[in-house]
């Protein structure tokens, strides 16, 4: 969910650090939740209801709300933070060792068994990290891994000529949406609109990157984009634009305009709402604070509503609600881990437009306060599910140490010094393993080009055969 995306021609662009994804892929598939409709008449007797919700004036209310929420949150270190011992950080360090070195082994002898893997990281996660059963199963589900092969082998089958980086990027909004799919009682699986819908982040930002590609073109894309979406029929002007058409009409075989017109109104929502990000480049602009969080909760929002109408086709304001916090927590996260990075390349969110004359901590502190908020809004809807209250809570409680291992200027001495004793292993272990952790990317790396190799054989195969 970075700025840089379809509509957001003006800005520069940039690799992400293997670090970061790492933490963010990470990130992404603990925030998982898991919900079942008690009744089985519940969608249908409201689908009627579903399509007369006015969705602007509803967002209008959640902005409100989500809003004071941040305003009123401490920007006071969490003093009920556990803090961990010596000997509680050598035991976990000992047990992290071991399972990097285990996927360091993998490497060195040039082989890549995913069931191997898999089991490996299951047992770091049960022994190492002491997730319980249930926590286990929505992160290591046969279904979520399955599903995740599919999309891989889908999106090459697309296009072979799909980069790796391209298709991480385009997983990660996919694990979002699988985790949706469990929210919702629904078979975790690849379906046209949802592979559509993840694909089209990397392809829109391929285009944005294209230096060779004016800045009037890109802006001409994002206007025949808009139109797109709105149902006009329009020829692709060249080829990667053929591409982006080809996926919108993947999810207009699943969802036909008439039936589900909040599906195309989601679309637009996030395509104005990443246009709307264009002003956080804007250098002669100066946004208040107010304005540069309000830009980046619609676009997180928006981003993941639009994947919760894709799977579902019509939503409750319940579940709008939890989407609508969830996305524009994810997306504050995201800001915060990538203030360096805004900072240079000239996007001044929240807190990239903090540096370099200011220090991070607090506003860190008081992020942490607002996804307790969120936590809070989740167990007003699934106060049953403890499992997935406990995934959240984790996962939360990896941001103070991931921020600043990933971004440690962008703190202050005493601060890091505080959050380390609330930390389960010293940060000289974390920066020192954090390379290692390329070896994962590197197995997935070959892994994905062994797939490549074997679907474009497939595919030869039949087009022999045919």
């Amino acid at each position: 969910m970075k700025y840089k995306h379809i509509q957001s021609a003006i800005q520069t662009t940039s690799v992400q650090k293997s670090i970061l994804a790492a933490h963010k892929l990470f990130l992404t598939i603990l925030i998982f939740c898991f919900l079942i409709f008690t009744e089985i008449g519940f969608i249908s007797f409201n689908l009627f209801l579903f399509t007369m919700i006015d969705n602007s004036e509803l967002y209008a209310k959640f902005l409100k709300k989500f809003s004071a929420k941040w305003e009123n949150c401490s920007e006071d270190f969490p003093c009920s933070k556990r803090k961990f011992s010596a000997i509680e950080k050598y035991l976990w360090e000992l047990k992290c060792d071991r399972f990097i070195s285990s996927i360091s082994e993998h490497k060195k002898l040039n082989r890549v068994d995913s069931t191997e893997i898999i089991n490996e990281s299951r047992k770091f996660f049960r022994d190492g990290l002491s997730y319980s059963n249930n926590q286990l199963e929505m992160i290591f589900s046969a279904d979520m891994i399955s599903a995740t092969k599919e999309f891989v082998k889908k999106s090459i089958l697309f296009d072979k000529n799909l980069e790796s980086k391209d298709l991480f990027q385009a997983l990660r909004n996919m694990w979002i949406v699988m985790g949706l799919q469990s929210l919702w009682g629904q078979k975790i699986c690849i379906t046209p609109s949802t592979l559509a819908y993840s694909l089209l982040y990397p392809y829109t930002d391929n285009y944005i990157d294209n230096s060779n590609i004016s800045k009037s073109d890109k802006l001409n894309f994002s206007e025949r984009f808009a139109k797109r979406l709105a149902g006009d029929c329009l020829e692709p002007a060249n080829k990667n634009e053929a591409k982006i058409f080809q996926l919108l009409a993947m999810i207009e075989s699943e969802y036909e305009r008439t039936k589900f017109p909040k599906v195309y109104e989601s679309l637009l929502d996030i395509h104005h709402a990443q246009t709307q990000s264009i002003e956080l480049c804007n250098k002669n602009l100066i946004l208040s604070n107010k304005a540069c969080f309000t830009i980046a909760v619609n676009k997180g929002a928006t981003s993941v509503i639009a994947d919760g109408y894709l799977i579902m086709g019509n939503l409750s304001k319940e579940q709008l609600h939890f989407l609508y916090e969830y996305g524009a927590y994810l997306q504050i996260i995201d800001d915060l881990q990538d203030a360096s990075e805004d900072y240079k390349e000239g996007v001044y969110t929240s807190f990239s437009r903090l540096l370099p004359h200011k220090k991070l901590d607090r506003i860190l502190c008081k992020t942490y306060y607002l996804g307790e908020k969120v936590v809070e809004t989740i167990k007003q809807y699934y106060s049953d599910n403890l499992a997935f209250q406990g995934l959240i809570k984790r996962s939360f409680a990896l941001l103070f140490a991931s921020a600043i291992i990933a971004n440690p200027e962008n703190f202050s001495s005493h601060f890091i010094d505080t959050v380390e004793k609330h930390s389960p292993f010293r940060f000289s272990f974390a920066n020192k393993q954090m390379n290692n952790i390329s070896d994962f990317k590197d197995l997935m790396e070959k892994k994905f080009m062994e797939w490549k190799k074997f679907m474009e054989w497939k595919k030869s195969e039949i087009y022999q055969e045919s």
